[in-house]
């Protein structure tokens, strides 16, 4: 499909469809993306280290994919979208919606606050 058919197959809310080889078919419609699973705000001009995205990651039920990173700016561009729980590391608006908030480094008490509200919210009872 060309970039064109494929706004049209959106705007006639026409059922996208997963292909298994997606390469194949570069302008195909995409499905919509399901809501995170976790989101992590991250302060202006701050960026979240690898290890620790990865960490977070490994020691969560679900895939890497539900897991979504924004930048504060961007969060609140987007009319702070909702996810299963979000984190918040060097925000400068008022955390009330979030699980958890803090700043980095993690400091030894952080990190047990933080692995503490993670496993009580994704733990399967």
């Amino acid at each position: 499909m060309t970039p064109l058919q494929s706004q049209l197959w959106h705007l006639l809310e026409l059922p996208a469809w997963r292909c298994a080889h997606p390469e194949r078919l570069p302008h195909a419609p995409r499905p919509e993306a399901g809501p995170a699973a976790l989101c992590i705000v991250v302060g202006q001009g701050r960026t979240l280290p690898e290890t620790l995205l990865a960490d977070i990651a490994r020691a969560l039920p679900f895939a890497e994919e539900r897991i979504r990173v924004m930048d504060e700016a961007a969060w609140l561009a987007a009319e702070q979208p909702v996810a299963g729980a979000l984190l918040g590391f060097h925000l400068t608006t008022a955390p009330g919606a979030f699980l958890w908030h803090g700043g980095l480094p993690l400091t030894a008490r952080h990190k047990r606050e933080l692995w503490s509200r993670l496993c009580q919210l994704f733990t399967a009872d």
